[in-house]
């Protein structure tokens, strides 16, 4: 009696081991696969521009068409809307969007631009007609009317178009 009580008592706990052992496996298995699951998923990250008229996003290393054409028009108007005063505070802004690579020969680009506004009481506005946007290039290019003020006095209105290149 005590022998197949003792017996069944082991083979009681051998499946019990044994549930454990497979319970154990199935988790190690999910572990792993949700682990690969998350290295392989590309992350897509949701940015809000200074100005929002449509939906933007960022996926591992591209970016929406509409985000393009947004900063684009940002960056146009940071370059091309400037008078003596607001040239120091719209460069430092592009400054902080330029690659390393790039810094130092924009930063002069602009320095000397900033002293020619001065220089010649120079205001310009832009107003930008129409984006085309690559996001497999990164680049943008805004076309619109540029038009030059010498002290107050308009003296040239030119149709322009800026060519951006984003990485």
């Amino acid at each position: 009696m005590k022998a197949d009580f003792l017996h069944h008592n082991i083979l009681k706990i051998i499946s019990q081991r044994n549930a454990w052992i497979g319970i154990s496996t199935l988790m190690a298995m999910s572990t792993v696969l949700l682990s690969m699951a998350i290295f392989l998923k590309n992350e897509r990250t949701i940015l809000v521009p200074p100005h929002i008229t449509k939906t933007l996003w960022v996926e591992g290393g591209t970016v929406s068409k509409e985000y393009l054409e947004e900063m684009g028009i940002y960056m146009s108007k940071l370059l091309l809307d400037l008078s003596p005063t607001s040239f120091v505070y719209n460069h430092g802004t592009i400054l902080k969007y330029a690659t390393p690579e790039t810094y130092s020969v924009l930063k002069k680009q602009l320095m000397g631009d900033g002293e020619h506004y001065t220089k010649l009481q120079l205001s310009t506005h832009f107003k930008p007609t129409e984006v085309k946007a690559d996001p497999s290039k990164l680049q943008v290019k805004v076309k619109g009317t540029l038009t030059s003020y010498v002290a107050g006095r308009e003296i040239r209105s030119s149709l322009e178009i800026l060519s951006l290149q984003f990485s």
